[in-house]
């Protein structure tokens, strides 16, 4: 049997296999960016993290929020136990909050209680939250701005 086809060039008689097209890490955080929420409004977009003057790590607008609007999952039920989202572990305290929990089915999600402006630190009084959330507020800083 001859390695050379019918117009003089060589076979490749031991193709390569190819080679799995790596998939971005990106990619998966492009797919939920493109959930919407019953508004329409593509509320991944509405925080990202970033270094806090209040506490640690915190969330932040990432665009303008509306009054009562949806931010995000903070909280939701997996195995009978109660798992927090990056969300839920980010928004920091302040007594002047600029955002509320409410449980919807076993989920417990994040809305504004007020317009929140793009920049802006997403908080949450931690006093005013449900029992299984710590409550303890020492280290967090009160910002007057808000």
């Amino acid at each position: 049997m001859s390695n050379i086809d019918t117009n003089g060039k060589r076979l490749n008689l031991f193709p390569m296999k190819k080679k799995k097209k790596k998939v971005s890490s990106n990619r998966a955080f492009d797919m939920m960016n493109k959930v919407k929420s019953d508004s329409d409004i593509d509320i991944s977009r509405s925080f990202r993290f970033g270094d806090s003057d209040i506490h640690g790590i915190g969330a932040f607008a990432s665009r303008d929020i509306d009054s009562k609007e949806m931010i995000g999952n903070a909280f939701y039920p997996k195995d009978k136990k109660i798992i927090q989202t990056e969300l839920g572990a980010r928004v920091n305290h302040q007594f002047n909050k600029n955002s509320i929990l409410k449980k919807e089915d076993e989920s417990y999600n994040l809305y504004s209680t007020r317009s929140i402006k793009k920049g802006s630190e997403i908080t949450a009084n931690y006093k005013e939250t449900p029992d299984f959330i710590n409550k303890n507020t020492d280290g967090f800083k009160e910002k007057s701005e808000y």
